[in-house]
């Protein structure tokens, strides 16, 4: 089984109006989840992925954006 990859993202508002980006991930057996990113983690994603733009996302690892997440969360364990 091949790993679920970045299909789309798109911006959306948060709390208070902050952006965050909304990463929808494509599973191999056609099963799709969105995953919602705030900041932190979305400046982490982009990193990882070596990408200027939300657009450049697409077909890399949903564990790019589990690492991401790990960014975001573990920022209160400081």
């Amino acid at each position: 089984m091949a790993p679920a990859v970045i299909d789309s993202v798109r911006i959306a508002a948060a709390h208070e109006g902050v952006a965050e980006l909304v990463v929808t991930l494509r599973h191999d057996n056609g099963g799709v989840s969105e995953i919602a990113l705030d900041q932190l983690a979305s400046s982490a994603l982009l990193e990882a992925c070596d990408a200027s733009l939300p657009e450049q996302l697409a077909g890399h690892s949903w564990e790019k954006v589990r690492d991401a997440l790990s960014v975001s969360w573990n920022r209160f364990n400081s």
